[in-house]
């Protein structure tokens, strides 16, 4: 099941590579804001990946179960930093790479230390904030819309931590290695559309 859903995954990636979060029009507020993590496959597969390579280490490290927290902190501060005006390049390849990362993280089972781990996700959620915070300037309310992405932002982290550790606990720790093989396959599909 698993690999039917990594396969998906990555064949979804490939047909809509143009479908990308970054290019939206206009933020309309809280609404926008909860609903956009979820129009793009970046998104869902970063923030999902960091609650599962949290969820993939708490029950040996507790502390792995604040992880998440630094992807939000990177996440509000490089919104900041996109509402400022500064050009950061290759921003999308970089949240491209996040999600690769992760994947190969997950996949590998592999044995970061806590405070490299929540740097990493520091790094991944300013980027993934910053390439939003270029869009707030325009939203009619950025301070809703910035909450509403940060609400749906801890829900997809809340997800992938409880399926992390729900399939620990079944000792079915072959499909997370699965699963993160397919969101780092899926990654490289992304990198691969930008720099196509």
């Amino acid at each position: 099941m698993t690999q039917f859903a990594a396969a998906v995954a990555v064949a979804y990636v490939a047909s809509t590579m143009p479908s990308y979060a970054h290019f939206l029009p206009e933020a309309g507020g809280l609404g926008a804001g909860l609903s956009h993590p979820l129009s793009g496959l970046d998104h869902i597969l970063a923030m999902a990946g960091v609650g599962i390579w949290a969820g993939q280490n708490a029950d040996n490290e507790p502390v792995f179960r604040w992880l998440p927290l630094g992807f939000v902190i990177g996440m509000i501060a490089g919104a900041v930093f996109g509402m400022t005006g500064l050009s950061l390049p290759f921003v999308e390849l970089g949240i491209a790479g996040s999600v690769v990362l992760l994947g190969a993280i997950v996949a590998l089972g592999s044995r970061v230390p806590f405070g490299a781990a929540f740097a990493m996700t520091v790094v991944f959620g300013g980027l993934h904030g910053f390439a939003h915070g270029q869009e707030l300037p325009i939203a009619s309310n950025a301070f809703l819309y910035g909450l509403g992405f940060v609400a749906s932002t801890v829900v997809l982290h809340a997800m992938g931590f409880s399926l992390a550790t729900f399939v620990a606990r079944l000792s079915w720790r072959t499909a997370l290695k699965v699963g993160g093989g397919g969101i780092a396959a899926a990654g490289v599909a992304l990198a691969a559309g930008l720099a196509g």
